[in-house]
C-alpha cells in the first residue's frame, strides 16, 4: 500500500516539528534550577468506597464463583448459604477439619460454625463432587454449605472463612430485596 507524496511529506514534516518541541523540552534545564536535583512527584490515587461486595485475600485461598443464599420459604428469608473456595496451582494444602466459619448480620451475635457432616446451624459441610472432603489441595475447589436462621431481604451478611495458620477470607454480601428459592448474594 502506498501513500501520496503529499501525505508522506506531511507526516515527515510533522514528525520533525514534534521532535523540535519534545527534544529541547526534555533535555534542557531552566536557568533557575542550575545545580538542583529535579523533584519528581508521585501520582496519588484515591479509591472511593465501593458498593460492590468486598473480598479480602486469604493468603492463597480464594472464593471460586458466586455466593448463593437458598430459601426453603422465600417469605421468611434465606436459610442456607453455599459457595466454593479454591487454591491456585502450587499452593500448600488446607485442612478443612480445623477450619471455622463465622457468620454474622448487623444486630445479631456472630455464629461460629465448625466442620461437620450434619445439616445444622452449628456446622458447615465441605464437599467436592458431592463427596465429603477433609482437605483442599491446589487447583481444586471445595463446596461449602451451611444452614442459618432465616435472614430477610436487604440484609448485609458477613462470612469469615478461618483456616488454621492462614489469613481469614472475608466475604460480605447483601441479601436481595426480593427473595426466591435460589439467590445470588
Amino acid at each position: 500500500m502506498s501513500g501520496s507524496p503529499l501525505s508522506i511529506k506531511t507526516v515527515c514534516i510533522s514528525l520533525i516539528l514534534v521532535s523540535f518541541i519534545i527534544v529541547p523540552g526534555c533535555t534542557t534545564t531552566s536557568p533557575a534550577s542550575e545545580g538542583k536535583t529535579p523533584v519528581t512527584s508521585i501520582l496519588q490515587t484515591t479509591i472511593s468506597p465501593s458498593l460492590t461486595p468486598t473480598l479480602q485475600p486469604a493468603g492463597d485461598m480464594q472464593l471460586a464463583g458466586n455466593v448463593y443464599g437458598i430459601s426453603s420459604d422465600p417469605n421468611k428469608g434465606i436459610d442456607t448459604i453455599t459457595f466454593s473456595i479454591g487454591l491456585p496451582a502450587h499452593a500448600s494444602p488446607v485442612s478443612l477439619t480445623t477450619m471455622e466459619i463465622v457468620f454474622s448480620t448487623p444486630g445479631s451475635a456472630p455464629v461460629i460454625l465448625t466442620r461437620g457432616t450434619r445439616d445444622s446451624t452449628s456446622f458447615f459441610t465441605t464437599t467436592a463432587g458431592g463427596n465429603a472432603v477433609n482437605e483442599l489441595n491446589s487447583d481444586e475447589e471445595v463446596d461449602i454449605s451451611f444452614r442459618i436462621k432465616p435472614v430477610s431481604g436487604n440484609t448485609n451478611v458477613n462470612i469469615e472463612v478461618r483456616p488454621r495458620d492462614r489469613a481469614v477470607l472475608i466475604i460480605s454480601r447483601t441479601v436481595p430485596a426480593v427473595i426466591t428459592s435460589l439467590n445470588v448474594l
